[in-house]
């Protein structure tokens, strides 16, 4: 079985490809706390990878994380390592595959 995932468009400051795997997840009552690791591919071919914890709520359809970035493959972005992240947006499971959309931002330690 294939792990559950997101594979999306990154657009703003870094452009480019993202994939996030989940990790197993808990959920009390009406959310799910989730460990997730992810991949930034950007137009140039920098890979940014890092891993966050989040909640999505099951009711709303909303998610919010935060994690870090931990690695990237080109000497020009290492200062992006040990970058903070946050995550935040909805999803519609109203449809297959389900969508989800939001925003990314990147913060210095």
């Amino acid at each position: 079985m294939e792990p559950l995932g997101w594979v999306g468009t990154v657009t703003g400051d870094i452009t480019g490809s993202i994939v996030i795997v989940e990790n197993p997840a808990t959920f009390p009552g009406t959310t799910e706390h989730f460990d997730e690791s992810f991949i930034i591919t950007t137009t140039d071919g920098v890979v940014i990878k890092g891993g966050d914890l989040g909640v999505f709520n099951l009711k709303m359809f909303k998610f919010v994380a935060n994690g870090a970035i931990t690695e990237v493959s080109s000497p020009d972005w290492q200062w992006l390592v040990g970058y903070e992240i946050h995550f935040w947006g909805s999803a519609d499971l109203s449809v297959t595959p389900w969508h989800a959309s939001g925003a990314i931002r990147m913060m210095a330690p």
